[in-house]
Formats: structure tokens, C-alpha cells, sequence
């Protein structure tokens, strides 16, 4: 869909995709789009930080972290939980995100 004044809503997924934010921008609505970039760039350093203490405490010499939990997933602990409750949450962000950019997008044309 394409909006009156030349914004695709399936342009602002697809930057969407690509940088977390920059469709919202597209669309017009920047501080969405800023907001939505700060909150990616803080929750990418959280999942980084999290892969860091579950490799520093967990992991021995040349073991890598996945191979680590297909043996010991049970002993992953709160750490593995924190894990995948994060991947949960950015995979469910994510898609929202995308979402929310290919609506703005089309919403815009409709208004203007």
C-alpha cells in the first residue's frame, strides 16, 4: 500500500528490518523511530551482557555456549532463564516493531 504522499508501508517494514526504527522515520514519525532505536541499541547490550557472564562463569577453555547448553540445559539456571526469556521478548519486539512500521507508513498516506 502506498500512501498520497509516496510513503510505501512495505519500504518502512522492510527499513524496519534492517535498522530497528528507521521505518517509523520513514513514516514520519520520528520520535518513535529514535525511541524505538535507543530501546534496540540498550537491549542488544543487555542480551550481549548476558551471553558474557553465562560464558565467563559457565563455560570451560574452547567450549562454546551452545554446545554447553545442548548438554547442560538443566543447569542453566537463572542465567539460562534470563536467556531465553530475552530472546523471547526481541523476537516478540521485533516483530512488533515491524509491524508498527508498515501501519504507520500506511496510516500516514490515509491521513494526509
Amino acid at each position: 500500500m502506498t500512501g498520497e504522499k509516496g510513503k510505501s508501508a512495505w519500504l518502512a517494514a522492510i527499513l524496519t528490518v534492517f535498522i530497528p526504527g528507521l521505518g517509523q522515520a520513514y513514516a514520519g514519525r520520528y520520535d518513535r523511530g529514535l525511541v524505538i532505536l535507543a530501546v534496540t541499541v540498550f537491549f542488544g547490550f543487555f542480551l550481549l551482557q548476558t551471553f558474557t557472564v553465562m560464558e565467563a562463569h559457565l563455560l570451560s577453555e574452547g567450549e562454546t555456549l551452545f554446545s554447553w547448553a545442548r548438554e547442560n540445559l538443566v543447569r542453566l539456571g537463572v542465567n539460562g532463564l534470563r536467556l531465553f526469556a530475552c530472546l523471547f521478548m526481541a523476537a516478540v519486539l521485533y516483530i512488533w516493531i515491524v509491524v508498527d512500521a508498515y501501519l504507520s507508513a500506511s496510516q500516514k498516506g490515509r491521513k494526509d
